[in-house]
């Protein structure tokens, strides 16, 4: 695969901001074809996505069902729709991802067609204190207990090629826990994932991420240990 393929740009939102417009707006303006899925937002913010009408497919939930089934509510359909050769790259819908480091992971990728590419923010002074310090500690819990051995654990800016398409749709996980076990899965079947550095950007205190500090670290760190405990 090299810088010919097809690049396609798989948002999940729920309850977004007017950010999002902006985001898809750019990724057409990059040569994106945009899969946008719907993951339940309420009523409120219905308005935002029948504005969206330059994403090329959109995909509703009639119900919030996770971004894990997100990811792969898109996955699926780009699996069954699209042609390969081409390259999958998520990315957030509030604007934390800049468009330059969304087209340098995506290239990346492209040159890579057998590994997971992923987006590693250097989380340091300037990054809110609840996303340095989760990170931190889910990091070092999981070098600790499991092979994996990445930085940025809980980047949502990933890319891959149609070969991973497949295994990817048939890992387990409904929440934030999917990425996760995405991370343990891929190395256990030792798919390779390399790291490229991209800029750090919060907006405010990281107010519009929708990760549930207690409930979600749980089903995290639920994964982490349920596979070290698999490894005894």
């Amino acid at each position: 695969m090299d810088n010919s393929s097809s690049k396609i740009a798989l948002i999940p939102a729920y309850n977004p901001t007017k950010s999002m417009l902006a985001v898809l707006r750019q990724l057409k303006e990059h040569g994106y074809m945009v899969v946008l899925v719907n993951d339940g937002s309420d009523a409120a913010y219905l308005h935002l996505f029948r504005a969206a009408g330059m994403a090329d497919v959109q995909l509703t939930h009639s119900c919030n069902r996770g971004k894990g089934t997100a990811l792969k509510t898109g996955l699926r359909w780009i699996m069954e729709h699209c042609a390969a050769p081409y390259t999958v790259v998520t990315a957030d819908a509030d604007g934390q991802h800049l468009t330059e480091d969304i087209e340098k992971v995506t290239a990346a990728a492209q040159k890579s067609p057998d590994a997971l590419v992923i987006g590693s923010r250097r989380l340091g002074k300037g990054t809110p204190f609840r996303s340095r310090s989760g990170n931190f500690f889910t990091r070092t819990i999981l070098h600790a207990l499991t092979p994996v051995q990445v930085y940025d654990t809980q980047s949502g800016l990933r890319a891959f090629s149609d070969k991973l398409v497949p295994v990817l749709t048939q890992i387990d996980g409904e929440r934030y826990e999917y990425e996760m076990r995405v991370l343990i899965d891929l190395t256990e079947q030792h798919i390779s994932i390399k790291e490229i550095s991209i800029q750090t950007v919060y907006l405010g205190e990281n107010g519009v991420s929708h990760f549930k500090t207690i409930s979600d670290a749980k089903l995290v760190y639920r994964e982490i240990f349920s596979s070290a405990k698999k490894k005894k």
